[in-house]
């Protein structure tokens, strides 16, 4: 019996056991001990030892089962090969454990089959486990902290939900000076049978939880997680990401362009994306994020405008120029009245445009005008604050200026105040007073551009196959047997049933006769399953303006591929507008992927591509085409015509279609495309289905 994905016994616990509990410094088991009685947590606390009468002053108990009443959680602090049977003998008494211990799946073999054993007995036991392997969690909001890990942080509205117990803890130690609140912290480790999925659908539900962030390593439910995101920001939730390995090595290419392209953290990125998710590029992003949301109000609108007051033209022009960059925020137009007030107030070298430049030897007075200024002024969404420490520029005084005037106005004062030693002070007391202060203005306005750009989340649920035309395709593979990848002709079938076109062609391979009537100019190819890459090895013959160039071409082509099998085709020569590929792939974690971009020989060069996750709506592909990188197909640059977006559109949305309804296609690419800004339609060129084999 599946059990119910409801954690509030495990993370909201009324009563709480630490098994394996010591009385000596430095271990883990004491370290918990410690942490869950000193930090007001008010419910009731269990210690767990067999080898101790007492820990900390409080009475040990030899088992779970020896505690006499039922707790809502157990820690576990024990060698791994103890932990199946502390959890066998306990789960009458306890129903949610959090296993600290090591020596699980991230040992090896031997320690992958104790982690599969334990995730076979709490599936009999119906009970929760977090972990193994992990640093257990924090609730700031009861006092709680069940990890061994350092202190608590300060309560706030962002649940941190992290593979890695080292960076929570990192992530923490840094919340702690900059001020930053949680809602809960909690260490994934081996994520057996509680995964991102499963808290993020439990935050989503929670009403103290604003943000969800989370630091991954690797994705294994990749479905259910997407589905648990697109839940979570359809209700509300800003969730952020941070995933390593961004420039791990992709994965291994599946013989086609599309597998060469399309490398797991692209593919990761464009699952995001589908659901609307933040995704951070590195830590100080994650931070820039994290803290923003924090103070994020829903009556920001796209576009933001920024108005920004500086005492230095460099990072003044600098932050300009990170708006100018970013969509979904833009410099404010100052009001001519604003501009005049400025102007009889502020030296006549001052500039009271945007940004407003108080000038080197702005002191706190000239500070106070410009901020208050562009509160009033009704063109200023976001007032950003730039110092640099001058020797006269009274840094503190200016801060504690800051800190009242935020707390007197609705708008956000967001400030970055850059120097070392001499803007520490002030910036400790900003962040005390939860004035938003980041060190980089550039990843600060990121933040705000991410949060107000409107993301819409799409389905990632499989319609109803069609039966029909899967059995069809069903009949073509059959026939195939034991090829890896099918004949073009077959492919030509399959794409007629998607309503994609395919180039007319020709099968000369035993010779011609008059019924063909082959126009020319045409091209002579070689048509064989092991032979993927045509122009690479030499299959491709071009112009044939005759039927002896034909006979000759025909020729040349079987006697340099005389492997078994290999036929010869020829298509006529169509002119060349632009070529570009569109490819399917299947992901191991996100399963069907589209790759659909600029294509022709220079494909894996300009990797002008987009990624689009399985399945798709006509409306997310048009989005992405209009957005993307061949955007300018579509937007007539340099006078030309636009390209027709409906049908390449279609095309990729039959392509995903032709990948999802049939399990036995492991990649599709058709490169070239070749797609017209006139009468002519879009025609598929060169067209290869490969198999998935036994």
């Amino acid at each position: 019996m599946k059990q119910k994905q409801n954690f509030s016994q495990l993370f909201n616990p009324r009563s709480i056991a630490v098994v394996g509990a010591s009385g000596t410094k430095g271990k883990v088991g004491n370290m918990i001990a410690r942490n869950i009685t000193s930090h007001n947590y008010g419910g009731d606390v269990f210690f767990v030892n067999p080898g101790r009468s007492k820990v900390l002053g409080k009475k040990c108990y030899d088992s779970l089962s020896d505690i006499g009443q039922k707790v809502d959680c157990a820690i576990i602090v024990v060698p791994g090969r103890f932990v199946e049977n502390i959890i066998r003998e306990g789960s009458s008494t306890c129903k949610n454990f959090v296993v600290i211990s090591a020596g699980f799946g991230e040992t090896g073999a031997a320690g992958h089959n104790r982690e599969m054993s334990l995730k076979t007995l709490a599936e009999k036991l119906d009970v929760k486990i977090l972990g193994p392997n992990c640093l257990g969690f924090l609730v700031p909001s009861i006092g709680l902290n069940a990890s061994f890990a350092e202190g608590l942080p300060e309560i706030g509205r962002t649940a941190v939900i992290s593979q890695s117990g080292a960076l929570a803890v990192a992530i923490m130690d840094k919340a702690r000076k900059e001020k930053l609140g949680f809602s809960s912290v909690i260490s994934i480790g081996n994520k057996m049978q509680i995964g991102a999925a499963e808290l993020i659908d439990y935050f989503r539900k929670d009403k103290h939880t604003k943000v969800i962030a989370l630091y991954l390593e690797g994705i294994d439910k990749g479905q259910l997680f997407l589905d648990a995101i697109a839940r979570a920001v359809s209700d509300g939730k800003k969730v952020i990401v941070l995933k390593a390995g961004r420039t791990q090595e992709a994965q291994k290419a599946i013989a086609l362009h599309t597998g060469s392209l399309a490398g797991s953290d692209n593919i990761f990125s464009a699952a995001l994306q589908k659901v609307g998710a933040l995704r951070a590029k590195n830590m100080s992003e994650f931070f820039a994020l994290v803290r923003f949301g924090e103070h994020y109000k829903n009556n920001l609108v796209n576009p933001v405008r920024v108005g920004i007051v500086t005492n230095a033209g460099g990072p003044g022009v600098l932050t300009t120029d990170a708006v100018a960059s970013l969509p979904g925020v833009e410099m404010s137009k100052l009001s001519k009245s604003t501009q005049t007030s400025l102007a009889n107030l502020l030296p006549e070298a001052a500039s009271v445009h945007n940004p407003v430049d108080l000038l080197g030897d702005a002191m706190l007075d000239r500070y106070e005008v410009g901020i208050k200024k562009l509160i009033a002024d009704k063109n200023v969404d976001i007032i950003f604050v730039l110092l640099t420490p001058q020797d006269q520029t009274p840094v503190n005084q200016i801060a504690k200026m800051i800190i009242d005037l935020q707390k007197k106005t609705k708008k956000l004062i967001m400030t970055s105040f850059i120097g070392g030693e001499r803007v520490d002070a002030a910036i400790d007391s900003m962040n005390d007073s939860g004035v938003l202060h980041f060190e980089s203005p550039t990843v600060a306005l990121s933040a705000v551009a991410s949060f107000v750009n409107k993301r819409t989340t799409y389905a990632i649920t499989q319609k109803t196959i069609v039966k029909n035309r899967a059995n069809l395709v069903q009949n073509i593979i059959d026939k195939a047997k034991d090829r890896t990848s099918l004949y073009f002709q077959e492919c030509q079938t399959i794409a007629k049933e998607y309503s994609i076109v395919v180039s007319k062609f020709w099968d000369v391979t035993n010779g011609f006769d008059a019924k063909m009537k082959i126009s020319y100019p045409c091209v002579a190819k070689v048509d064989n399953p092991n032979v993927l890459h045509k122009t690479d090895r030499g299959g491709v013959i071009l112009p044939i303006n005759n039927l002896k160039e034909l006979d000759n071409a025909r020729g040349i082509l079987l006697n340099k591929f005389q492997e078994s099998g290999t036929r010869i085709i020829v298509q006529l020569m169509l002119p060349i507008e632009t070529e570009l590929i569109i490819g399917f792939k299947r992901d191991p974690i996100f399963g069907g992927v589209i790759v659909a971009g600029l294509g022709g020989i220079y494909t894996e060069v300009f990797k002008r591509v987009d990624f689009y996750i399985a399945p798709l709506t006509l409306g997310e592909i048009k989005h992405t085409l209009k957005t993307g990188n061949i955007s300018f197909l579509f937007d007539g640059t340099r006078g030309k015509e636009s390209y027709n977006l409906d049908s390449i559109a279609h095309i990729i949305y039959n392509m995903a279609l032709m990948g999802i309804e049939n399990p036995q296609i492991k990649a599709i690419d058709i490169n070239p495309l070749l797609v017209y800004n006139n009468d002519m339609s879009d025609v598929a060129v060169d067209f290869k289905i490969l198999l998935n084999t036994l």
